[in-house]
């Protein structure tokens, strides 16, 4: 087990119910994608707020940098990233952790590290919360088995959309009641007056891990059909995965590697989305993906598929657009109506910026500590 950085005098000890308490946050790796900006921007806000966290992971990754910086501690359990499976080592290393830290509650991301806490805590009088960012329609028959043990288990599930605690529920057997959906919240500041256009060109973005689910393939599609209508338009991928090679070679066969750029990983990207004239997020699935928060906030419009909960953050035809997944031409003409239609992107755009206002990150974290004091306030008063 590797340590990084060092653990704050006086963490993971007992506290009263009424003051922050030790709290162990678990996921897979710190890589570039949304689940692990999420917990990374949680365990920071929840450390300027005097919460002793820590963070677990099988490995460590490009965010691993704004934890150290934030006075975070973080414990990298194995050599190898565990993802989308069930790791026992990887539950016997967190057993030990919890043991050495004592932590009042753990709180637990994506499925393997779920999988692993669930393991780890067992016999435990440790309180488990689980956040799940997706529908997961990846699980075969094992991982759906597996997935529902491990709810079963935990004290309080945590949903990022509205679609999410429905699956919980009607495919994996979760009391309603035993779901609290907190959507997500970007750290990224609300901009003060609407974003004016600029002359500064038709640049459309997509941003996210280069995975099948995230749709960047028909991106590409609907990126050469407006450029058959918008010919000065240019197209930004932001973002890494496994299938960036792939659909660096779609954009040649398109005849349209000229107009994208492909920035890989960019931990400024939320400054890349302030700079759109609109952010496109094609998902096949996908949860409630914080680019679409910082676009809000940035008070650039978006066009999304009706997946997942997309819909519970974009209002189709108020604060932005929303298509079928994996409809190239339809994507294509939303781009398109919103880039010869400026005056109409504003307003989507101003509407969007006003919504998220009332979304911030400072509300998800007031959400999450009442969820901790609830589950881990007897605990620390009894011990």
């Amino acid at each position: 087990m590797t340590r990084v950085g060092q653990r704050p005098e006086g963490a993971m000890q007992t506290a009263p119910s009424a003051a922050p308490m030790p709290v162990l946050l678990v996921i897979d790796s710190l890589a570039g994608g949304g689940a692990e900006r999420y917990v990374v921007d949680l365990a920071v806000a929840l450390r300027r707020r005097g919460w002793p966290v820590e963070v677990a992971c099988s490995t460590g990754g490009v965010r691993a940098g704004a934890l150290a910086e934030a006075g975070v501690p973080v414990s990298i359990l194995l050599d190898t990233l565990v993802k989308r499976r069930v790791s026992r080592r990887y539950g016997r290393s967190l057993r030990r952790l919890i043991e050495d830290r004592r932590p009042a509650l753990v709180h637990a991301h994506l499925y393997a590290s779920a999988a692993a806490a669930a393991q780890a805590t067992r016999d435990l009088a440790v309180p488990l919360v689980i956040t799940e960012h997706t529908e997961a329609p990846w699980r075969g028959r094992r991982a759906r088995e597996v997935s529902r043990e491990v709810y079963r288990r935990a004290d309080r599930v945590v949903a990022v959309s509205t679609a999410i605690r429905d699956v919980l529920v009607a495919e994996y057997d979760v009391p309603f009641g035993q779901v609290d959906v907190v959507l997500p919240a970007t750290t990224a500041p609300v901009a003060e007056r609407p974003v004016p256009r600029r002359p500064r060109g038709a640049v459309v973005g997509v941003v996210g891990r280069l995975v099948p689910e995230k749709g960047v393939d028909v991106f590409l599609q609907a990126a050469a059909l407006v450029l058959a209508v918008v010919p000065h338009a240019r197209f930004l991928v932001v973002g890494d995965g496994p299938m960036r090679a792939d659909l660096e070679r779609r954009a040649a066969a398109l005849g349209i590697a000229d107009s994208v750029t492909f920035t890989g990983f960019r931990a400024d990207a939320p400054q890349l989305i302030a700079g759109l004239e609109l952010l496109a997020v094609p998902s096949r699935s996908d949860g409630s993906p914080l680019v679409v928060c910082e676009a809000m906030a940035a008070g650039i419009p978006v066009v999304a598929s009706r997946v997942g909960g997309l819909p519970d953050l974009v209002a189709d035809g108020r604060t932005g657009l929303l298509v079928g997944p994996g409809q190239g031409e339809d994507l294509a003409r939303a781009m398109v109506s919103l880039l010869l239609d400026p005056a109409g992107a504003d307003v989507l755009g101003t509407r969007a910026r006003e919504v998220a206002a009332t979304r911030t990150h400072a509300h998800l974290v007031d959400r999450m500590e009442t969820v901790y004091r609830c589950l881990a306030g007897p605990a620390v008063q009894s011990g």
